[in-house]
């Protein structure tokens, strides 16, 4: 064997020797390789599960937070019930007490409508009997009444009113003084009354010519001359041209009843 070929051989030992103590190292290192990566895998996915905790425990503090808001919720809304409840209680109260006052009503319109209507009857009757001053505004007052008791719409307590209301009227007629133009009677004639109370009604044509009064035992108009005076001097006292004075009335004596 040659020298070069002796050196060959031991170079490839020698190569032979490095490659086997070069493979076990490039082994450890793939295995710290897919170590680190393992681990770096399990790291990212205790991060992602971490997040998912995360999220879960936010969830969970929302849902609480709801749970708790509609606890809240319920009991406002038992709160509210319970004050409907107690309305609804008050109101049933109430209606039956309407039903009750609505049934003494009906009760008394049983007796109060009748009673009326004798009122308007015998006010209607009064007037007509009555000294004959503001005929067409009295009767018109009347009829009013009579057809107010009709109305469907006008409540009993105001009907009663207005009938009241026209008996204080005919009750006021009898402590003042008026002037005022009317027709005399059925004559046509337009003069000036001069009504004093319910004592005495008396007239005076406008050109002053011809003066009288009301008689009313004989139901009807008497000329009388002698009034000249005291009808002009109550005509302007009744019209405030005149201060209040005394007045001497000509009235008539009753007569005895045969």
């Amino acid at each position: 064997m040659s020298d070069m070929t002796a050196q060959r051989l031991i170079i490839g030992v020698v190569a032979s020797g490095m490659l086997g103590l070069a493979l076990p190292a490039t082994a450890s290192t793939a295995t710290v390789n897919r170590a680190i990566q393992t681990q770096v895998q399990a790291e990212r996915n205790a991060q992602g599960t971490q997040r998912q905790i995360d999220n879960l425990d936010d969830e969970t503090q929302q849902i609480v937070a709801d749970y708790r808001a509609t606890l809240v919720e319920i009991d406002s809304l038992k709160s509210y019930v319970a004050q409907l409840e107690r309305q609804v209680a008050a109101q049933q109260e109430e209606i039956g007490s309407i039903e009750e006052q609505l049934q003494q009503i009906e009760t008394t319109n049983r007796g109060v409508l009748p009673l009326m209507e004798d009122m308007i009857t015998a006010l209607d009757q009064f007037v007509a009997l009555d000294v004959p001053f503001l005929p067409k505004e009295r009767s018109d007052r009347v009829a009013e009444l009579e057809t107010l008791m009709s109305r469907a719409d006008i409540s009993t307590a105001e009907k009663y009113r207005r009938i009241l209301e026209a008996y204080q009227i005919e009750m006021e007629f009898g402590r003042n003084i008026e002037a005022y133009q009317g027709e005399l009677g059925d004559t046509g004639r337009e003069v000036d009354f001069l009504r004093i109370g319910r004592l005495a009604l008396l007239y005076s044509t406008p050109n002053g010519e011809e003066f009288g009064y009301w008689n009313n035992e004989s139901r009807q108009w008497v000329v009388d001359s002698d009034l000249k005076d005291f009808v002009t001097d109550g005509l302007k006292i009744a019209r405030k041209q005149s201060p209040p004075n005394l007045m001497l009335m000509p009235i008539q004596a009753p007569q005895e009843a045969n």
